[in-house]
């Protein structure tokens, strides 16, 4: 039984994505591969566009589309392999022992597929029989990807899991050079250790290092204003201290243009205590952060009052970065006035059908998930997703208890883990104002202003606290251990 390493170039990925410490990963990690038991051939896939010094390899067979049924067909026939066993190319940590193990058990056992259950991609593998391929019909079309197949049908294949410890999905890094946020993690902790770290390492390396991830913000929530047209039931407007103003255009620009020092994609949302589509300037602060390079996507938080014609016709036309997410808590105008403080769901319906039509999977429908909505939860999925509109069930943020909690349920784990929020986000309220958190609603425990100051050393400023926290030496102010926001996740 012939059991052969495939290591997968992922699409949209280059040469320079590829380097780590000096050294070419394909190379490297052919190299090291090598050294396995029974000496497996190297063959390598890449996409199409691919251009890159691999070309000349005999072994490297270029690709089109994904790895679904269609693609491992083909490379088996290529490769005249029994087996083969799948590595990302960006897996600049990957620890050979474990690889050698999951291919063990694969043979052990000679499973049609065997992956790793807990392991992130940087470490882990699939391997493949080609069993498993032959017995896949042949389809006219793409179909998905081999593994989402496999683990979506995992009772009908003779599939193993392989497991090890410790778990550290928690720090939801994928160990992958391709991945720019996830390199400068690994390029830090290679840096503290003047070596690359066995996997059993891992762990400990970040939790008694925890300034290796803090690398720079991932998720900026910026209040473009503090205007509302609404008065809702679960809103912490009312209990600010001070109406909170709307940001001059010319501060956002600085804000964006000061995070390119960091050189790491970022995703924004406008956000905070107001309707940022009453912003004066809305659509020409839209276009900016549309056209940054550096910002993945835009999210616009909104109660769609004011997502008409002119946001419809300007995510038609500009916005494919952006992901709309309409708050709508109300299944007919009675239980929406209720909630929202005033009647505009026949318009706020019309403008989510609306912007449906140009969209699509861009769209989301948020509703709370509180007392006052359980009662019609179930009817309001029926109807929304008829439309095929994804729907968020947000869980209610108290902010610290300026709110009345309004929860039937309480789904906060058990076990606290260090907070995202301190770890990737900065919270910017309308004057320029970075407050502690998102629960600072107030900025009064603001760590600088970017109206003043540089986005860097504001965020050079927040590492004591997020190292803190890290280490669970929760702050009091803001009281930390009040909050059940710390599990949630941005970006």
């Amino acid at each position: 039984m012939k059991l052969d390493i495939l290591i997968y170039i992922e699409n949209a990925t280059g040469d320079e994505d590829l380097h780590f410490s000096g050294y070419f990963l394909p190379e490297s990690l052919a190299s090291a591969l090598q050294k396995l038991n029974d000496s497996p051939a190297i063959y390598y896939s890449a996409p199409e566009s691919y251009s890159g010094r691999l070309t000349e390899n005999k072994n490297c067979f270029l690709r089109k589309g994904q790895d679904d049924a269609a693609f491992w067909k083909d490379i088996f026939s290529r490769t005249g392999s029994d087996h083969l066993c799948k590595i990302h190319a960006g897996s600049s940590f990957l620890d050979v022992s474990l690889i050698q193990e999951i291919i063990d058990l694969h043979m052990k056992y000679l499973a049609e597929f065997t992956f790793s259950e807990n392991l992130p991609p940087g470490f882990s593998c699939d391997v493949v029989a080609k069993e498993l391929i032959a017995s896949i019909p042949d389809f006219n079309e793409q179909t998905l990807p081999l593994n989402q197949v496999v683990k979506s049908n995992i009772n009908q294949f003779d599939i193993e899991l392989y497991y090890k410890d410790p778990d550290i999905r928690d720090k939801r890094i994928s160990f992958l050079a391709s991945n720019r946020r996830d390199k400068r993690i690994m390029e830090n902790i290679y840096s503290l250790q003047k070596k690359i770290p066995l996997y059993r390492d891992i762990k400990g390396i970040i939790e008694t290092n925890p300034e290796v991830v803090y690398i720079g913000p991932s998720y900026l929530e910026i209040e473009l204003t503090g205007e509302c047209d609404l008065d809702c039931l679960f809103c912490y407007r009312t209990t600010l201290k001070q109406v909170h103003g709307t940001m001059d255009a010319g501060l956002l620009q600085q804000i964006i243009e000061q995070m390119k020092s960091f050189n790491l994609p970022y995703s924004v949302c406008f956000g905070g205590s107001g309707e940022p589509m009453m912003h004066p300037r809305f659509y020409e602060l839209l276009t900016l952060v549309q056209n940054d390079p550096l910002i993945e996507s835009v999210i616009v938080e909104t109660n769609g009052l004011y997502a008409g014609a002119n946001y419809r016709n300007f995510i038609e036309n500009t916005g494919s970065k952006i992901k709309t997410i309409v708050n709508m808590n109300g299944i007919n105008a009675e239980t929406y006035q209720k909630l929202h403080g005033k009647d505009f769901f026949d318009r706020v319906r019309e403008n989510i059908l609306s912007l449906n039509e140009t969209a699509g999977d861009r769209l989301y429908l948020q509703i709370m998930k509180i007392k006052e909505t359980e009662p019609f939860l179930d009817a309001f999925y029926d109807v929304w997703e008829k439309q095929k509109i994804s729907i968020i069930l947000q869980k209610q943020n108290t902010y610290l208890g300026r709110t009345e909690d309004r929860r039937y349920s309480d789904l906060t784990p058990l076990e606290r883990i260090p907070c995202w929020h301190l770890q990737r986000d900065l919270y910017i309220l309308s004057n320029g104002t970075v407050s502690f958190c998102k629960q600072d609603v107030d900025g009064i425990w603001s760590c600088g202003n970017c109206a003043s100051e540089t986005v860097s050393s504001v965020w050079e400023k927040k590492k004591k606290s997020f190292i803190s926290d890290y280490k669970k030496d929760l702050a009091s102010e803001p009281d930390c251990r009040s909050c059940d926001e710390w599990y949630t996740f941005n970006c």
